[in-house]
């Protein structure tokens, strides 16, 4: 690698590590809430089905401790097994495969050290393993969630526009089925200019949200860092799919 794109992705672990701490706590504060609601649960079933003090104490307790362990168990894991090096294997593949060449890679540095770019992160504890994160700038943006980074060259980009994921679910009501389509996201698609080095690459790229709240954020960071944003922004363009 390119000494000054290792130092520019020194520079980004360290920022992110931050980050990573602060989901970190907010996965573990929800960890105590859900082991808490195990605890009080169960035992306000047990009073709600029996009101006998013998019987809550011997069986619906110990049953919600045992589902708190369970819990804690899960979230234990999650954190043994996340981790900042993980984070940087992903950075470095994705830089490998976007700029083969250390002259490529040099470009980049050479870029990126303007500081002319901004940040976002996504806390989806719910649903992932690590903080999702944009980075826009006047060059390049750079997407990361659970492992997954991307970077994109803005001169290469021709139209970028929202597009609704949705779930089609069966459900019977009595005699009837009843058919319903559930959004899960919204992917922010960017269509790459035809004939451009990305294009030749990959026609496009999927960069998958939780909600319209950050697609509306991710659109704003985008517009305010990228001066020629307004060439292939869509914004009122959504996609269902």
């Amino acid at each position: 690698m390119d000494p000054k794109t290792r130092q520019w992705l020194d520079r980004e672990m360290k920022d992110f590590a931050a980050v990573i701490r602060e989901f970190h706590e907010k996965v573990n504060r929800m960890m105590y809430l859900w082991m808490a609601a195990s605890v009080i649960g169960l035992t306000a079933l047990g009073f709600y089905v029996s009101g006998d003090f013998h019987t809550v104490l011997t069986i619906h307790l110990p049953i919600g401790c045992g589902f708190a362990l369970f819990i804690w168990l899960c979230f234990l894991i999650q954190n043994k097994t996340s981790s900042g090096k993980k984070i940087r294997a992903a950075y470095e593949k994705a830089l490998a495969e976007t700029f083969p060449t250390e002259k490529d890679q040099a470009v980049f540095a050479s870029r990126m050290e303007s500081g002319r770019y901004g940040k976002l992160n996504f806390m989806n504890t719910a649903t992932d393993r690590y903080p999702c994160r944009l980075v826009a700038g006047p060059d390049y943006l750079i997407f990361f969630r659970d492992l997954n980074c991307r970077f994109i060259r803005v001169a290469d980009i021709g139209s970028i526009y929202a597009q609704e994921e949705k779930s089609r679910i069966r459900l019977r009501t009595g005699d009837h089925r009843v058919i319903q389509d559930l959004t899960m996201g919204i992917s922010l698609i960017v269509e790459y200019k035809c004939g451009s080095d990305s294009y030749e690459k990959k026609m496009r790229e999927s960069l998958y949200l939780e909600n319209g709240k950050q697609w509306i954020q991710a659109m704003e960071l985008i517009r305010r860092y990228c001066p020629n944003s307004e060439k292939f922004m869509a914004e009122s363009e959504m996609v269902t799919r």
